[in-house]
């Protein structure tokens, strides 16, 4: 794919934690496309719910790399994912500021890669092909939404996407009756940047370097589907190591301020993490198991493995094949007993078979499949359906 343009709907900021749009918008873009990346409107009551929005830059453009333009576009009005009227205003809102940047930039785009299931509702030129990345189950988010709103936006997006994608298998199962030509990509890593955590010359921060080993890691945000009681768990079990939480905090976790050995350091550069992962002992996805995260096909899991770490998750359905080479726990204890013993088995050649699993599920393998995928449809009857 090469000499298009690229209109990307994201669901996280392009600064936020790297996942799936950047790392397909990145490879996008150096194969020779242009890439407009949006992030995520706020709306007016969003600095209340978290502080750290306050002040935030809306409604302006920034070039990021070569061919990636980032917008950060106009504030938009509460209870979108509610009611439909107001999502409808939001999405005026989005559309008329796009319009602006078209100008600004000299070219519209000619592909719409969209995140999100209120998108459906964005008014743009009629040639577009649409590409709808399903990465979450939007219906179990929490916070200011109904069901049932969201759950119509995305059945009549998956109606009109040319490329319909998903992340995750169990996902595909739940939305397979709304796009039968779904179509599984998993996540991926990338590979060559993580792997660096095993370079003998690369230095961990002094921020984890100086704790009381065995560090247990984490990267990833910290919301609502973190299992704290798990965490706490641990911390209790041993309060001789040391839980280090790496990301975004936009949950409660005053619940575990009792224990000095969990520690939040907050966001960290993307291009830092390679050292925060030499220092972790063990990785660890302690997701509680709901609705949402059964749905979820973790990109940490792909990049712990990258950087050669022994992994421990909670039993989510998308991190079972990989068993053996990643742990199970299905309740705190077991979690526990399973740190234990990864920490007393660990060798070079088991970091060595982590980084050999890794390498099959590279970002540039996902971002070919994705490319055969429009190559396919683009041009069919019926897949120009942005404006319908």
């Amino acid at each position: 794919m090469k000499g298009e343009f690229i209109l990307c709907l994201a669901a996280a900021n392009w600064e936020g934690m790297w996942a799936r749009a950047q790392q397909f918008m990145t490879i996008f873009a150096r194969q020779g496309n242009r890439v407009l990346y949006v992030d995520p409107p706020i709306t007016y009551l969003s600095p209340f719910k978290n502080p750290s929005l306050r002040g935030q830059a809306v409604d302006r453009l920034r070039r990021v790399d070569e061919g990636i333009y980032v917008y950060a576009p106009p504030v938009i009005l509460p209870f979108g994912n509610i009611y439909r009227s107001l999502n409808r205003i939001n999405q005026g809102i989005l559309a008329a500021g796009l319009k602006n940047i078209y100008r600004k930039l000299g070219w519209e785009p000619t592909i719409c890669w969209t995140y999100l299931p209120n998108t459906v509702d964005l008014r743009l030129q009629r040639d577009l092909f649409l590409v709808y990345d399903c990465a979450d189950e939007h219906t179990a988010f929490p916070g200011l939404i109904r069901k049932e709103t969201v759950s119509r936006m995305e059945r009549e997006l998956f109606s009109r996407a040319g490329v319909s994608l998903t992340s995750a298998e169990e996902l595909c199962r739940c939305k397979k009756e709304l796009a039968p030509s779904l179509v599984v990509v998993p996540n991926g890593a990338d590979v060559q940047h993580f792997r660096s955590a095993m370079d003998p010359g690369l230095a961990v921060p002094d921020e984890v370097a100086t704790l009381p080993r065995p560090v247990i890691g984490y990267i990833g945000a910290v919301s609502a589907w973190l299992d704290q009681e798990l965490l706490a768990a641990v911390a209790r079990a041993h309060p001789d190591w040391s839980l280090v939480m790496i990301g975004p905090v936009d949950t409660d976790t005053s619940a575990l301020a009792a224990f000095p050995n969990i520690l939040f350091l907050g966001h960290r550069d993307y291009r830092l993490l390679p050292s925060y992962l030499k220092g972790f002992d063990v990785a660890v996805i302690p997701f509680q198991i709901n609705e949402l995260t059964r749905g979820v096909n973790p990109v940490k899991l792909y990049e712990y493995l990258a950087a050669g770490k022994p992994v421990v998750s909670t039993d989510l359905p998308e991190v079972r094949a990989f068993q053996p080479v990643v742990i199970l726990a299905r309740n705190p204890g077991q979690f526990v007993k399973r740190l234990e013993e990864e920490l007393a088995g660990d060798s070079p050649e088991k970091a060595a078979g982590r980084l050999q699993m890794a390498e099959q599920h590279s970002w540039e393998a996902r971002a070919n499949a994705v490319e055969k995928q429009i190559e396919r449809h683009r041009g069919q009857p019926g897949t120009n359906k942005f404006d319908k």
